[in-house]
């Protein structure tokens, strides 16, 4: 099968004049450091122009699924962070911004093409929306567009997976990619909560997380999206166990359901475990449908959740009995995360009564927010506003207009993804019905605890709508087409 110049690139190399400007660049740093600051202040360059070498290495590597592993890997640990020239960075925004350079130099040059379709369009527009509320509506512009720079270096990592996932052979491998880091994810969620029970270590988790019981977050932001993160990967890990034929990779599934399962329980979050077990129940259902659920799968998937669970209880069946037990449908503001939640969105209806329109700017919620005003000074002090709840938190920063399309973007998506699964085939259905099944879970999870401030979510959807874009095309369905 002929290749056209695009072709090239899937296995081409990172530019070499990217790679001389960016070792001039850290040269001509590291002298003025020398001079200006001292030796210590070299030897934090020096380490970090390690890391930036590192990274380099990583996204050359197999290109495009070196740079495809370094923006889902990133993505997974938004804990660590630092700050530079007052913003705060973590390695998604690096690993974003170092692939984005990369990415426009091959279409500058020529060397790739960068195929958009409506999905993209509509994501612009909610992007460029961000920075016109943060630019005029804000309550502190120069603080919110800020945030929406970082918003937006975000949301990059949604365009950049459309971009570099342009045929079957980068889907499945990112796919992979995306489910390999969710469970070692799941397992050092895992060993962070075991070494917290057995020697009181405190790496990987929350102690206050809620209230008297902590919370166990990984290298997640905290632990109700490291349950988020852990169920999402769960729940495609089992739909590949059961929708995909492959005897292999149906024990990889199994085993990787359960570890991601296991991640979930250790984060004892009860919207990550409530969609897991909603959403798990509804892909259990699709696959019985499908005629593809025997018995040897059936007996296979009981026997290793009951495993799972005579495992895990004795440690966390205490914890699950507290964290459940003090949810009073009569008084949901009796249980303490509940009321937290209830008063912050409370304080972002009255923000949204005031600027309905086009809201008040990325991000703005903790600017004008104070526990001070609701509970007296206490510790929480510390503690930024935030807004819990994804459509809330839109609704306020981009007002109805904001809403509106990202709304229309998810639409799209949900209506494209049908249209994906309805003209896929073999192994690439499986992967589109699993993503789109981590989509909804994201969707439940995020009513609860928002994370769309932060790139996991967007590496998820930028490769769901990669997969279904591909699908109207049959060139798009070879296996060696196109990539960046």
């Amino acid at each position: 099968m002929a290749t056209t110049n695009t072709s090239e690139t899937i296995s081409g190399r990172q530019p070499c004049g990217v790679g001389h400007a960016l070792l001039v660049m850290e040269a001509v740093v590291l002298g003025w450091l020398i001079i200006s600051e001292g030796p210590a202040g070299a030897l934090w360059l020096v380490f970090a122009g390690i890391a930036v070498i590192a990274l380099g290495i990583l996204v050359s590597l197999r290109w495009p699924l070196g740079a495809i592993s370094t923006l889902v890997l990133a993505s997974a640990m938004p804990r660590l962070a630092g700050s530079i020239f007052g913003l705060h960075v973590r390695p998604e925004h690096v690993a974003v911004a170092y692939v984005l350079l990369i990415v426009l130099f091959r279409i500058i040059t020529g060397r790739a093409r960068s195929p958009v379709g409506l999905l993209d369009y509509v994501l612009v527009a909610y992007v460029s929306l961000n920075f016109l509320t943060s630019a005029f509506s804000s309550p502190e512009p120069r603080m919110t567009l800020r945030w929406a720079a970082l918003n937006a270096i975000v949301i990059g990592s949604y365009f950049l997976m459309r971009l570099l996932v342009t045929n079957l052979h980068a889907l499945h491998s990112a796919f992979k990619v995306l489910l390999g880091v969710g469970a070692f994810e799941s397992a050092y969620g895992i060993l962070c909560f075991f070494s917290n029970r057995a020697f009181g270590t405190q790496f990987g988790i929350a102690a206050d997380q809620y209230g008297v019981i902590p919370g166990t977050h990984g290298t997640q932001y905290e632990a109700n999206l490291f349950g988020s993160y852990s169920a999402c990967c769960a729940i495609m890990f089992f739909a590949l166990y059961l929708l995909d034929e492959g005897s292999r990779r149906n024990v990889r599934s199994l085993l990787g359901f359960g570890l991601c399962t296991a991640g979930a329980l250790v984060s004892l979050s009860r919207a990550a475990l409530a969609a897991l077990l909603v959403i798990g129940v509804l892909v259990f259902l699709v696959g019985t449908t499908k005629r593809q659920l025997g018995l040897r799968r059936l007996i296979a998937v009981a026997s290793s959740f009951a495993l799972l669970l005579l495992l895990i209880t004795p440690f966390i069946g205490s914890f699950l009995q507290e964290r459940f037990s003090t949810i009073e449908l009569e008084s949901p503001s009796a249980d303490s995360s509940t009321w937290i939640r209830m008063v912050s969105l409370g304080a972002a209806l009255d923000d949204i009564q005031a600027h309905p329109v086009f809201g008040s700017g990325t991000d703005s919620f903790q600017l004008t927010f104070n526990w001070r005003d609701y509970i007296g000074p206490t510790e929480m002090d510390d503690y930024a506003g935030w807004i819990s709840n994804t459509p809330v938190r839109v609704l306020h920063d981009t007002g109805i207009v904001g809403l509106g399309i990202f709304l229309a973007f998810l639409i799209t998506l949900g209506v494209q993804t049908v249209r994906g699964v309805r003209g896929a085939a073999g192994y690439t259905r499986v992967v589109i019905i699993a993503l789109a099944a981590g989509l909804v879970v994201y969707t439940i999870t995020f009513q609860t605890t928002e994370a769309t401030l932060l790139a996991f979510p967007w590496v998820h959807i930028g490769l769901l709508a990669a997969a279904v874009n591909m699908i109207p095309s049959r060139d798009a369905l070879a296996p060696n087409g196109s990539a960046i």
